[in-house]
């Protein structure tokens, strides 16, 4: 079992999970060559950073992406993927998590 932190919740269903409130993961787009990191950021015309956001709410298995997320999922549901089989927390990396992050 994974700690939520204070004021979240998790109604314990691990087959078709709810939590809330909803999650939002903000920054800035990154530019990605070959599926890696340039270490470079998205710019408009300006040369100003371009921001990120990914906004959903997870209920009974289902992602459900709220209007202000700035990706193609954004107004759209989507069921979560099935796990592979036999997956565990051992199988994971351990993530550092930060409330600064710059970007996903």
């Amino acid at each position: 079992m994974h700690l939520l932190p204070d004021g979240w919740s998790f109604d314990g269903n691990f087959i078709s999970p709810t939590f809330s409130p909803s999650f939002k993961h903000s920054g800035v787009q990154r530019v990605f060559v070959e599926g890696r990191w340039t270490g470079d950021w998205k710019r408009d015309a300006n040369g100003n950073t371009i921001p990120f956001v990914c906004h959903y709410i997870l209920t009974a298995g289902v992602l459900n992406f709220c209007g202000d997320s700035t990706h193609s999922l954004a107004g759209k549901a989507v069921p979560l993927p099935q796990l592979p089989e036999g997956l565990t927390d051992k199988d994971c990396p351990k993530l550092e998590l930060s409330r600064d992050r710059d970007s996903l």
